[in-house]
C-alpha cells in the first residue's frame, strides 16, 4: 500500500513543519506502508521535510513535473523560464497585472505564506514551474487565455499554478507503476484533484468540494493523522 500525499495543509503545520508526524509515518513505514509526498514545492523544499522526518521516500516536486524513486529521477514537463515568458505575453495581452513568486520580495512571501526564512530561499530553485498572483485585471480571461495555449492553471490556496507537460496525476502514475499495490490519496485545493483521481481511496481536507472525494474537516498533521489511521482500519476491515 502507498498513501501518496500534499504537504501544505496535510503533513504540515502552521510553522511549516511536519515533526508531529515523526513517530507516527516510521509506524506506518515499519508496517511496509509507502509515504509518497506529491507537492508543489520544490525538491529541496521536499528533500528537507523528509531529512526532518528521518525518511527515504518517493516525491513528486512542481506539480508532478519532477519525480524521484529513490536513485531513480524523471523530469518533464515546460521550463520555468518558458512558463514566465508565457505568462507575461499573455498577461499584456488580456491587460491582466500579475507578479511571479520568483520576482517577490521575501518579507512579502513570509507575509502572503507564513513561511520561515530557510524555506523562503528553498522555494526560489524552480525548475518546472513558476506561481503566481492576480494583482488587477480579468482572471478569467487570462487563464481562459493560458488554457487555450495549452497550459494547466491551477488554484493551489494562495497562488496559481501554471504547468505544460506534467502532473501530480502523471506523476501519481509512473510511482505506482514502480511499486504497484492500493493507493490512498489526501490532498486539500485544486491543484491535487490530478493526483487524487489516480488514487484508490482518495479524501480532501478542509475543501467543500465533497463532489468527487470523501471530504473531512480541519487541516494539518493531526487531522492528517486521524485520517489516515481511519482510512486504514476501513480498509482492513
Amino acid at each position: 500500500m502507498i498513501i501518496f500525499s500534499d504537504l501544505d495543509n496535510c503533513m504540515l503545520d502552521w510553522r511549516y513543519t511536519a515533526l508531529e508526524l515523526k513517530d507516527f509515518v516510521k509506524n506506518l513505514l515499519e508496517k511496509g506502508i509507502i509515504l509518497s509526498i506529491i507537492s508543489s514545492k520544490t525538491e529541496r523544499e521536499i528533500k528537507y521535510h523528509l531529512k526532518e522526518l528521518g525518511i527515504d521516500a518517493p516525491y513528486a516536486a512542481e506539480n508532478g513535473c519532477l519525480v524521484s524513486i529513490y536513485e531513480r529521477t524523471y523530469e518533464s514537463g515546460t521550463k520555468a523560464d518558458e512558463l514566465k515568458n508565457i505568462l507575461k505575453k499573455s498577461s499584456k495581452k488580456i491587460g491582466v497585472q500579475i507578479e511571479f513568486f520568483s520576482e517577490m520580495e521575501d518579507r512579502k512571501i513570509e507575509v502572503l505564506t507564513g513561511l520561515p526564512e530557510h524555506l523562503i530561499k528553498l522555494s526560489k530553485f524552480r525548475k518546472f514551474s513558476e506561481p503566481f498572483i492576480i494583482i488587477e485585471g480579468n482572471k478569467k480571461r487570462l487563464i481562459e487565455e493560458l488554457k487555450s495555449l495549452g497550459y494547466t492553471v491551477e488554484w493551489g490556496g494562495r497562488f496559481y499554478q501554471i504547468s505544460k507537460g506534467c502532473s501530480k496525476g502523471s506523476a501519481v502514475r509512473t510511482i505506482r507503476e514502480y511499486f504497484g499495490g492500493y493507493a490512498i490519496g489526501i490532498g486539500d485545493s485544486e491543484n491535487d484533484y490530478s493526483m487524487l483521481d489516480e488514487c484508490d481511496y482518495s479524501v480532501i481536507l478542509n475543501n467543500k468540494d465533497c463532489s468527487k472525494y470523501r471530504c473531512f474537516k480541519g487541516h494539518g498533521p493531526k487531522v492528517w493523522e486521524i485520517v489516515v489511521e481511519k482510512l486504514l482500519n476501513e480498509i482492513n476491515e
